[in-house]
Parts: structure tokens; sequence; C-alpha cells
């Protein structure tokens, strides 16, 4: 309603919803074909103010600037009784990148995102709100943010939000990738991590519940990755043993602090022994199992971005410290796992699990992926196949086995389910589990956790993917009733 929304960063407007118009052109009902846009309904937008997300305004004293075609479906007249005048039974607020440099879909390749595009891009983010359009019509209103950089974040002011907001129900959506790095990076999206959580408990502690990714606290122990370290010595969840390696140690000696990183593996590897059980992959492995290679990587990383593997003291040592000095780093610390043997990582899809309710806590989708090529250790690149072909080529045609892989890999995702229940009172929306599996005779695997993967993950080619998860995502909006 102002010019400074639009012009002052961050630019903050409502993207969607309804909007004043004339009709500027004479229309005939009877050469409308919904699939020809050239036969919808000529407008001409009145509303004096417009802005892109980068502050620019738009002239609407150029006729073109504000003339559009729109489906007649899509237009009220402004006298009459209808949702136009309704008080919305929705309203969201997605925070979104606004930088110069667009984001990057990244839809190509057998490790891209495929034409949903990233979760921080437009054609993200677009589908997700055609999908909202054609699941409640014009019934909805959105607020958009447009995010420059980390700073703007604080700029955003929670309690003068909320009284924009007329829904009958409330969400904020974060398209924004949080990361342990200062800005000055050539990563669109990417922003700083304490910056985005301030604002995501604020906006919280306001009554304006995250519906995307996950509420803050939840977030947090997604995208941290600390679960590894702290889980890695329960029997049944399957996970690699994994230490925390201080970045004052990397800094002050990087030799001294792999050496004492593989002596702690060693350790765990002992006490894991001592406590009755071995590395799940690994059956027949001596106890203690010895730790010889592993991974290093970061938490708050993206893309498998910051992964690195390691086979000795001296990768390790290079290793950390690549990892931890990179330009612009905020990033207190290191984990350092031991290696999984494994033939193929089943990444499985979980939509609205309920405890109660075992068939919720089935996989939506199972995609099967193999990394096929590691880039200066780092792990980038994968093929990804249908059930069929990871038979074939992953499993020598051991169909038992694989059905085995299966069976364990529910069964683990079943426990972590049960345990996402001590962090949370209500069960993420959706959760991408990715299990490391192996074959290890006829008609046996193993399996072992690979990564707790945050609604937003990527769908890996999943054609449903996007339908199925946009409308879970919808859903959750209206689970809550509104705060007084």
């Amino acid at each position: 309603q102002h010019s400074s929304s639009g012009m002052i960063h961050p630019s903050v407007g409502r993207t969607d919803g309804w909007t004043t118009a004339r009709v500027s052109q004479a229309w005939d009902y009877s050469l409308y074909r919904p699939n020809d846009f050239k036969t919808w309904v000529e407008i001409q937008w009145t509303h004096p103010l417009w802005y892109n997300r980068r502050g620019h305004r738009l002239d609407v004293n150029t006729p073109s600037m504000v003339t559009q075609r729109v489906p007649p479906e899509q237009i009220r007249h402004s006298h009459t009784p209808s949702e136009a005048h309704r008080q919305p039974v929705l309203t969201l607020f997605h925070v979104r990148w606004g930088g110069e440099q667009p984001v990057n879909p990244v839809t190509e390749g057998a490790g891209g995102w495929g034409a949903i595009g990233s979760t921080p891009s437009d054609n993200y983010i677009n589908g997700w709100e055609d999908n909202i359009f054609q699941t409640l019509g014009p019934t909805y209103e959105i607020y958009s943010a447009f995010i420059q950089n980390s700073a703007e974040l604080k700029k955003l002011s929670p309690p003068l939000l909320r009284h924009l907001f007329r829904g009958q129900h409330i969400g904020a959506l974060y398209f924004l990738w949080p990361i342990s790095f200062q800005d000055g990076h050539e990563y669109p999206a990417y922003v700083d991590r304490p910056k985005l959580f301030d604002l995501m408990i604020q906006m919280e502690a306001t009554g304006i519940p995250t519906r995307f990714p996950h509420q803050s606290h939840l977030y947090r122990v997604f995208a941290s990755k600390e679960w590894t370290a702290q889980m890695c010595l329960h029997p049944l969840l399957k996970t690699p043993l994994t230490t925390q390696v201080s970045r004052q140690a990397i800094v002050s000696d990087p030799g001294k602090a792999a050496e004492t990183a593989m002596c702690a593996l060693r350790h765990l590897s002992e006490t894991r022994s001592a406590w009755g059980f071995g590395p799940s992959w690994w059956p027949d492995a001596p106890r203690p199992a010895p730790v010889l290679r592993g991974v290093a990587k970061l938490g708050w990383s993206w893309e498998a971005m910051d992964v690195q593997a390691w086979r000795n003291k001296q990768e390790l040592q290079t290793s950390l410290a690549n990892l931890i000095e990179q330009p612009g780093s905020n990033v207190d610390l290191c984990f350092v796992q031991e290696w999984v043997e494994f033939d193929v990582e089943m990444r499985h899809f979980i939509v609205e699990p309920d405890l109660s309710n075992p068939q919720s806590l089935k996989p939506k989708r199972i995609i099967y992926t193999v990394f096929k090529s590691r880039e200066h250790g780092s792990f980038r690149n994968f093929d990804r196949y249908d059930r069929k072909a990871c038979l074939k080529t992953c499993f020598q045609n051991d169909d038992a086995a694989l059905a085995d892989a299966e069976r364990q890999a529910e069964e683990l995702i079943v426990r972590w389910l049960s345990w996402f229940q001590c962090i949370t009172h209500e069960l993420p929306t959706v959760t991408r589990f990715d299990i490391l599996t192996k074959r290890i005779g006829p008609g046996r695997a193993a399996v072992a956790t690979g990564e707790l993967t945050e609604l937003g993950g990527c769908f890996l080619g999943w054609p449903k993917g996007p339908a199925t998860v946009f409308a879970a995502m919808l859903r959750s909006c209206f689970k809550d009733p509104l705060p007084q």
C-alpha cells in the first residue's frame, strides 16, 4: 500500500490475492477456449503501486505494462459479493531470494532437481503456488519478502507482519538455505544461519507457524547433522560412528586433529563392541571393528557440497583443513565419520506419518541411487534407478536380498520416527530417509542410516513427488486454529 514497501529492501508485498482491475476490451464468452490465452479476458490492473523483487517500480502509466489476459474464472465484479470480499481461508508469508543473481533451479542431470527445480528457485515456488491455486481456488493470499542478503532478515518485524495477515489460517515458509558462512559468497539464497533462525523464532513467537520446512527447533536437528554423533552408539538406529572435531583443534594443528579424530573413532568402535554390537553393514567384522577410512563433512551444508572421503591420516588432515578454512567460514566443528560399505542408497519418502497408523509409515516412494564419481574426494554425481534396474545393477538379481533390505529399512525408519517424537510433539510432514544398503549373501542384506533429509529435499526424479508433497504441505497449513 506504500511505495517504501517495494522500494526499500527487503521488498515486502502481496504477491497473490485479489487485486483491482478493469476489463479493457470487449469479450465474447462464446469465443473462449481455456487452452488459448488469446481468448481470455483482457484486463488492466488499476492498483497504483507495483514493484518487482529488486525494488524497481512498474510504470503504471504505460498501458502495456499493466495489461494482461486472465481466465474469466479469475474475475469477479467489484460490487457483487464473492470470495474477493471474504476473509481469505489462508494467508501465507513466503521468505525468498530477491538478489541480483537468481537461484539456479538445477533441473538437469541424474543429480539434478528435475523440472520442479531446487527449493529456493522460482521453479519450485511457482510449482507450490500453482498447487495452492488448483486446490483452494481464489480464496487465499500470499505475502512475500524478497531478501538480497542475510542482514535484511533482521529488518522484518514479525509483530507488524502479523497485522497484515487476514486469513482464517496463517503460515510462514522459508525458501532459503541457512549456512555457517558470512555473506559475500557466490551462492544465491544461501544465508547466515543465526539470522534466519532468529527470524523464524520471532515469527513463531508471534503466532505465525512455520509450514516450510519445519518448526525452527526441528529444522535445527535436520540441518545441523548433530544427530549423527548423538545417536551413533544406539544399536537400533544403525548410524555410522561419528565424532565432532572442534574448529580450534583443526586451526591449531590439523595433523593432530586428524590423529585424535581417528583415535576417537577407534574408542567409539571399542565401546560399540563392548556394548554388544558391531557395524550393521559388516556382520562378520572383528570386534572391535577397525576404522581405516571414512568421510569428513559439515553441518548446515547443502547439495553434498561439504562431504569429503578420507583413507588415511594425511587425507583426513587435508579434508579437515579444506572444509574449515573456506572463505567467510563461521563453522565451529567438523564431523568425522566411519566409512560405510554399501551397494545402493535407498531414498524413502515418508509423507504425513502417524505412529498410530502403521500404513502411514510406509514410504510413498523409494528411489535407488549409486554415486558414480567423486570430485576431489567429494560426492556430487550419482545414478538413480527404479527397483527393477537396481535389482539387476546393484543386487545381482537377488530379489530376496533386496526385499530383505527394504524390510529392514522400513523397520529402521519406524524407529527413527519414534525417536522424532522425542524431538517434536508433531511428526514432520515429510521426511526423506536415505538408507545405505548392502547385499551380504543370497537372500540377505544389511542396512545403515545414511541421512535424515528435511522437507524440501530433492525429489530425485519422483514424477508424483511435487504434487504429493505440496498437497501434504498445504494440508499442514490448516491443522492448527488461528491464535486469538
